[in-house]
């Protein structure tokens, strides 16, 4: 047979086997980048680390999912809301290699999106409403689910019907946990006043402590707090009153603490960096994770917890984590203003943005 001959009938196979070798060759030498290996996480905390609320609690769950994960992690602390401190401390991480980044405070959404689109190669996730850009997104856990249940345990063991309630400033985040407190409150004491005191800062022991004693003054018998530290839970012990934490419980309280809001931060981050890692962070749509997925839960209940209170809240848990929600059904704000009818619920971007009211029985301290 001819040359011209065997060629022309061998081709096919020929041509399939030089596919079949340059397509090994090809897999062989690429090598797709192993994930965990290049990642590096950057945490910026607005405290010290070590403060035993906010900021060791987001340290410590980010840690832990690092760890879960076999990723590095740097951290800086102490960084102030403000552009000149949010930019530096995020330079300082992508200088020492960082890129997946956590802002892990409210304020710091207002520069996120700059911040973004300046390092287009590192994703940002960030503690806010704020997140437009291609490379980041928010995420946050539904704590205003624990403070309805609190406010049940708080509305059920007051005896004035007055209920303090010491807060860092006015923001959505804030004011959403204000209100599921007081729908709490309200749901078993109908009667009952939410007086507000806003100290301007998420860590003044000053100012904190001042507000217990002037919500005390005007008649409160329970305390609450939404700041980085237990301020206000130590001025309420100090003065015999019956308190309720927030964040986390490093300290052991009297009796008079009822129960906490807390956090299960590491549930939260080994699901926001487990998506990252695998490939499935949808940047468009925000993380808001609740009793459902174990994020938020209440502390042990005081033994001074009535039955009663008790038996309620555990209904009400239960309703929760079959997907009701706190904020539907008819709901008035302080106002007189309809805000939620029969039937309705307020929706999620509402409740993460735009709370920018207070409902029935919510009163700001002047």
């Amino acid at each position: 047979m001819k040359t011209k001959d065997w060629m022309r009938m061998n081709f096919p196979l020929l041509l399939i086997g030089m596919l079949f070798i340059i397509l090994v060759v090809v897999i062989q030498s690429f090598q797709l980048p192993e994930t965990k290996r290049q990642t590096v996480v950057g945490c910026v905390l607005v405290g010290d680390m070590t403060d035993n609320g906010w900021n060791y609690s987001h340290y410590q769950g980010l840690s832990a999912a690092c760890r879960a994960h076999d990723v590095a992690i740097h951290s800086v602390d102490n960084v102030a809301e403000n552009e000149s401190a949010t930019y530096a401390a995020v330079e300082e991480l992508i200088d020492k290699g960082a890129n997946v980044i956590y802002l892990t405070s409210f304020g710091y959404g207002q520069y996120v999106d700059a911040i973004a689109r300046k390092y287009p190669n590192v994703a940002f996730f960030c503690i806010s409403d704020k997140g437009e850009a291609k490379n980041c997104t928010s995420y946050f856990a539904r704590l205003y689910q624990a403070r309805y249940l609190a406010g049940i345990i708080a509305g059920k063991a007051s005896k004035t019907g007055i209920l303090g309630y010491v807060s860092a400033m006015p923001n959505s985040q804030t004011n959403r946990g204000i209100n599921a407190y007081a729908l709490g409150i309200l749901a078993v004491n109908p009667e009952a006043q939410i007086i507000v005191r806003f100290t301007g800062s998420w860590d003044d022991e000053a100012e904190e402590r001042k507000s217990v004693a002037l919500l005390q003054q005007a008649g409160a018998d329970v305390i609450t707090y939404h700041a980085d530290k237990p301020h206000a839970i130590k001025e309420a012990e100090k003065r015999g009153l019956l308190s309720i934490g927030c964040n986390a419980v490093a300290e052991q309280y009297s009796d008079r603490f009822l129960t906490a809001v807390v956090y299960d931060w590491q549930v939260v981050y080994e699901k926001v960096l487990g998506d990252y890692l695998s490939g499935r962070v949808n940047f468009n749509s925000s993380y808001w994770m609740g009793f459902k997925e174990g994020a938020v839960k209440l502390h042990p209940l005081s033994p001074v917890v009535s039955d009663e209170a008790a038996q309620v809240e555990a209904e009400k848990e239960q309703q929760l984590m079959l997907g009701q929600s706190v904020f539907s059904g008819v709901i008035y704000d302080n106002q007189g203003r309809l805000r939620c009818g029969e039937g309705e619920r307020i929706s999620d971007a509402e409740l993460f943005s735009g709370m920018d009211w207070y409902v029935k029985g919510v009163r700001i301290y002047e």
